[in-house]
C-alpha cells in the first residue's frame, strides 16, 4: 500500500500532508475539491491504479466529505477511506476511521498502516 489520494479545499494543509506521506514514502495525489477527487478516480480507474485509501476532509465548499464517501463506495466499493476535519465530529455518526486536524503524523500513519493491512 504506497498510494494516496488526499481530498482537502486547504491548499497548505494538503501541501503539508503531501510532502510529509512522500518523505515516508508515500505516493499521494492531492485533490482540492470532490469533483477533482473524483475525476481523478475515473482517471485512475482507467489506467488501473486505484489508490489504496482516500483520505477526505469533512467540511469542503462543493460537497461534504462523508457524501463524497458515500459516492466513492458506490463506484470503487474496495477503497479504503480516512476522515479528517478540524471540526469536532462525533465518531459515531462516522462509518470510517476519523482523525481531527492538527493531527501527529505519526498517528495518522498508523491509521493508514492499520486499514490496509
Amino acid at each position: 500500500m504506497n498510494r494516496i489520494l488526499l481530498v482537502d479545499d486547504d491548499l497548505h494543509f494538503r501541501r503539508s500532508l503531501i510532502i510529509h506521506m512522500e518523505m515516508e514514502g508515500y505516493h499521494i495525489t492531492g485533490a482540492e475539491s470532490p469533483s477533482q477527487a473524483l475525476s481523478i478516480l475515473n482517471k485512475c480507474k482507467t489506467e488501473n491504479i486505484l489508490p489504496d485509501v482516500v483520505i477526505t476532509d469533512i467540511k469542503m465548499p462543493e460537497m461534504d466529505g462523508r457524501d463524497l464517501a458515500k459516492e466513492i463506495k458506490k463506484k470503487y466499493p474496495g477503497l479504503s477511506i480516512i476522515m479528517i476535519s478540524a471540526f469536532d465530529v462525533p465518531e459515531n455518526t462516522l462509518e470510517f476511521p476519523f482523525l481531527k486536524k492538527p493531527f501527529k503524523i505519526h498517528k495518522f500513519l498508523d491509521i493508514v498502516k492499520e486499514i490496509n493491512q
